[in-house]
Protein backbone atom coordinates (compact mmCIF):
# COMPACT_ATOMS: atom_id res chain seq x y z
CA UNK A 1 0.00 0.00 0.00
CA UNK A 2 2.93 2.66 0.87
CA UNK A 3 4.42 1.52 -2.10
CA UNK A 4 1.55 2.60 -4.58
CA UNK A 5 1.09 6.04 -2.51
CA UNK A 6 4.80 6.59 -2.51
CA UNK A 7 4.77 5.73 -6.74
CA UNK A 8 1.60 7.93 -7.30
CA UNK A 9 3.64 10.36 -5.58
CA UNK A 10 6.63 10.51 -7.55
CA UNK A 11 4.22 10.24 -10.99
CA UNK A 12 3.43 13.88 -9.11
CA UNK A 13 6.78 15.19 -8.45
CA UNK A 14 7.83 14.42 -12.35
CA UNK A 15 4.82 15.87 -13.48
CA UNK A 16 5.25 18.98 -11.34
CA UNK A 17 9.26 18.95 -12.63
CA UNK A 18 8.25 18.84 -16.35
CA UNK A 19 5.47 21.96 -15.64
CA UNK A 20 7.68 23.84 -14.05
CA UNK A 21 10.76 23.52 -15.92
CA UNK A 22 8.38 24.61 -19.20
CA UNK A 23 7.11 27.70 -17.11
CA UNK A 24 10.85 27.90 -16.68
CA UNK A 25 11.80 28.46 -20.32
CA UNK A 26 8.80 30.53 -20.58
CA UNK A 27 9.81 32.90 -17.81
CA UNK A 28 13.31 33.17 -18.99
CA UNK A 29 12.27 33.52 -22.38
CA UNK A 30 9.81 36.31 -21.87
CA UNK A 31 12.32 37.92 -19.20
CA UNK A 32 15.09 38.16 -22.20
CA UNK A 33 12.61 39.35 -24.63
CA UNK A 34 11.58 41.99 -22.08
CA UNK A 35 15.10 42.71 -20.66
CA UNK A 36 16.96 42.69 -24.10
CA UNK A 37 14.22 44.05 -26.60
CA UNK A 38 10.78 45.29 -25.71
CA UNK A 39 11.93 46.97 -22.26
CA UNK A 40 15.81 47.25 -21.92
CA UNK A 41 15.33 50.35 -20.24
CA UNK A 42 13.04 49.10 -17.19
CA UNK A 43 13.89 48.35 -13.98
CA UNK A 44 14.88 44.64 -14.55
CA UNK A 45 13.43 43.44 -11.13
CA UNK A 46 10.34 44.26 -12.57
CA UNK A 47 10.80 42.61 -15.87
CA UNK A 48 11.50 40.04 -13.85
CA UNK A 49 8.33 39.94 -11.91
CA UNK A 50 6.47 40.48 -15.20
CA UNK A 51 7.56 37.40 -16.90
CA UNK A 52 6.57 35.38 -13.50
CA UNK A 53 3.15 37.15 -13.86
CA UNK A 54 2.86 35.59 -17.30
CA UNK A 55 4.64 32.52 -17.01
CA UNK A 56 2.22 31.92 -14.21
CA UNK A 57 -0.88 31.46 -16.38
CA UNK A 58 0.76 28.68 -17.92
CA UNK A 59 1.51 27.03 -14.58
CA UNK A 60 -1.53 26.97 -12.79
CA UNK A 61 -3.28 25.76 -15.57
CA UNK A 62 -0.60 22.72 -16.45
CA UNK A 63 -0.86 21.47 -12.87
CA UNK A 64 -4.55 21.84 -12.06
CA UNK A 65 -4.99 19.63 -15.48
CA UNK A 66 -2.25 17.38 -15.19
CA UNK A 67 -0.24 17.44 -12.31
CA UNK A 68 -2.39 17.49 -9.55
CA UNK A 69 -6.11 16.33 -11.75
CA UNK A 70 -9.24 18.21 -12.22
CA UNK A 71 -10.43 21.11 -10.73
CA UNK A 72 -13.46 19.47 -9.28
CA UNK A 73 -11.44 17.74 -7.19
CA UNK A 74 -10.15 20.87 -5.73
CA UNK A 75 -12.70 23.57 -5.52
CA UNK A 76 -11.31 27.00 -4.91
CA UNK A 77 -8.02 25.69 -6.51
CA UNK A 78 -7.55 29.41 -8.34
CA UNK A 79 -7.97 31.35 -5.88
CA UNK A 80 -5.28 29.06 -3.51
CA UNK A 81 -3.25 29.12 -6.29
CA UNK A 82 -3.14 32.81 -6.41
CA UNK A 83 -1.81 33.10 -2.89
CA UNK A 84 1.20 30.64 -3.27
CA UNK A 85 1.73 32.05 -6.38
CA UNK A 86 1.51 35.45 -4.67
CA UNK A 87 4.20 34.22 -1.98
CA UNK A 88 6.14 32.48 -4.62
CA UNK A 89 6.65 35.77 -6.27
CA UNK A 90 7.50 37.90 -3.64
CA UNK A 91 10.51 35.63 -2.59
CA UNK A 92 10.78 34.80 -6.20
CA UNK A 93 11.56 38.80 -6.91
CA UNK A 94 12.70 39.81 -3.38
CA UNK A 95 15.46 36.37 -4.38
CA UNK A 96 16.27 38.57 -7.85
CA UNK A 97 16.33 41.88 -6.38
CA UNK A 98 19.11 40.71 -3.54
CA UNK A 99 21.49 38.66 -6.32
CA UNK A 100 21.02 41.03 -9.03
CA UNK A 101 20.73 44.21 -7.58
CA UNK A 102 22.43 43.66 -4.48
CA UNK A 103 25.25 41.55 -4.72
CA UNK A 104 25.63 42.31 -8.89
CA UNK A 105 25.25 38.49 -9.85
CA UNK A 106 24.68 38.64 -13.75
CA UNK A 107 20.84 38.73 -14.07
CA UNK A 108 20.37 35.44 -16.18
CA UNK A 109 22.51 33.38 -13.36
CA UNK A 110 20.22 34.47 -10.87
CA UNK A 111 16.85 33.64 -12.83
CA UNK A 112 18.05 29.90 -13.02
CA UNK A 113 19.21 29.88 -9.14
CA UNK A 114 16.55 31.27 -7.71
CA UNK A 115 14.09 29.02 -10.16
CA UNK A 116 16.09 26.13 -8.60
CA UNK A 117 15.01 27.30 -4.88
CA UNK A 118 10.89 28.11 -5.35
CA UNK A 119 9.73 24.91 -7.02
CA UNK A 120 10.63 23.28 -3.58
CA UNK A 121 8.04 25.82 -2.20
CA UNK A 122 5.64 25.31 -4.63
CA UNK A 123 5.42 21.70 -5.01
CA UNK A 124 4.74 21.67 -1.01
CA UNK A 125 2.10 24.53 -0.98
CA UNK A 126 0.12 23.20 -3.95
CA UNK A 127 0.41 19.83 -3.07
CA UNK A 128 -1.01 20.47 0.60
CA UNK A 129 -3.16 23.68 -0.28
CA UNK A 130 -3.63 24.51 -3.52
CA UNK A 131 -5.02 21.53 -5.15
CA UNK A 132 -5.83 19.30 -2.38
CA UNK A 133 -9.19 18.41 -1.83
CA UNK A 134 -9.96 19.31 1.91
CA UNK A 135 -6.45 21.48 2.49
CA UNK A 136 -8.21 23.46 5.74
CA UNK A 137 -7.63 19.74 7.12
CA UNK A 138 -4.40 19.57 6.44
CA UNK A 139 -3.87 22.92 7.63
CA UNK A 140 -5.81 22.02 11.36
CA UNK A 141 -2.90 18.71 10.90
CA UNK A 142 -0.10 20.94 10.77
CA UNK A 143 -1.30 23.82 13.13
CA UNK A 144 -2.18 20.92 15.67
CA UNK A 145 0.97 19.07 15.53
CA UNK A 146 3.56 22.51 16.02
CA UNK A 147 0.97 22.99 19.23
CA UNK A 148 1.68 19.79 20.71
CA UNK A 149 5.15 19.82 19.69
CA UNK A 150 5.90 23.30 22.09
Amino acid sequence: MFFGRSAREIKKLIKFVIIGSTTFLIQAVLYFIFSRWLMADMNPTLLYALAVLYSLIFNYAGNRAWTFGGQETAKGSAFRYVRVALMASAMSAGLFWLGHEALRIFDLWVLAGVNLIIPIFTFIMHRIYTFHAEPHRIWRAVVRSGVDSV
